[in-house]
């Protein structure tokens, strides 16, 4: 059986802070998680050079991916420059073939930062093409679409600035410290998020508010909102509500 779950999101810092409860909740299944940081996350300093920074963010992001108990790998595009391109694509679909991961998580197609929406429609792109034979590159085809997942976007607030529905809620209150943890491991972001606008409360309390609105939706104490990929050929069940049971609630 394929137990492997892809993280594939923009900055080091992403996967933890918008699916760490469920990627931890998963890693308890026996799942084998990889968090992808599609950029090196060059734009995370308004003091140091793009060396340092990258240099201190690997090392951030491998110590909160071992809070998780993921691997982490960084597929190395210069932080705010993710384009929707066929390059970019092309190394996505050899990154999704290489790892054939059964589920993946990634951004919602709309964000507040291009870096993140682009992701999550690069995701779009590659996902099918993953799965073609005769698609422009190397390596064996997928013999069948993973289940994909968005998260929510930045604040869980849509283009309208509303708070965006999602119809999966996870239950992350068992874990929610443990992804605190591994979202606090990335403290060069802390402290440029504390600087950056200086009424924002802490970043870490930011994520735990979040959970707690996407917990009272299901009426846990913390949660984590997903929207699940449906288009066609997309696999349609549920896939986490089979493997989490009674810790995922469909709204």
């Amino acid at each position: 059986m394929n137990k492997r779950v892809l993280a594939i999101f923009a900055h080091p810092d992403d996967a933890e802070q918008f699916c760490g409860g469920t990627l931890i909740l998963l890693k308890q299944k026996g799942y084998q998680i990889l968090i992808t940081a599609i950029t090196s996350g060059e734009c995370g300093t308004v003091t140091l050079d793009s060396k340092e920074i990258v240099q201190i963010r690997e090392k951030e992001a491998k110590k909160g991916a071992s809070v998780i108990g993921a691997d982490y790998k960084c597929l190395g595009i210069h932080d705010g420059t993710i384009s929707y391109d066929l390059k970019t694509t092309i190394k996505i679909v050899q990154f999704i073939r290489e790892f054939n991961p059964q589920i993946i998580f990634t951004h919602p197609t709309i964000d507040y930062m291009t870096d993140h929406s682009h992701t999550g429609s690069l995701l779009l792109w590659a996902i099918p093409e993953a799965t073609h034979k005769n698609f422009p590159m190397q390596g064996q085809p997928l013999q069948r679409q993973p289940y994909l997942y968005h998260s929510d976007p930045q604040g869980l607030i849509g283009m309208d600035g509303q708070i965006v529905h999602v119809k999966t809620i996870v239950d992350i209150t068992s874990v929610i410290d443990k992804k605190l943890k591994a979202f606090s491991s990335h403290k060069s972001q802390m402290t440029l998020l504390s600087k950056s606008v200086k009424s924002q409360i802490n970043a870490v309390e930011k994520t735990r508010r979040w959970a707690i609105t996407r917990g009272q939706q299901a009426r846990v104490a913390y949660g984590e909102g997903f929207t699940q990929q449906l288009l066609e050929q997309y696999p349609r069940q549920n896939i986490l509500a089979k493997i989490l049971k009674d810790q995922v609630f469909t709204l």
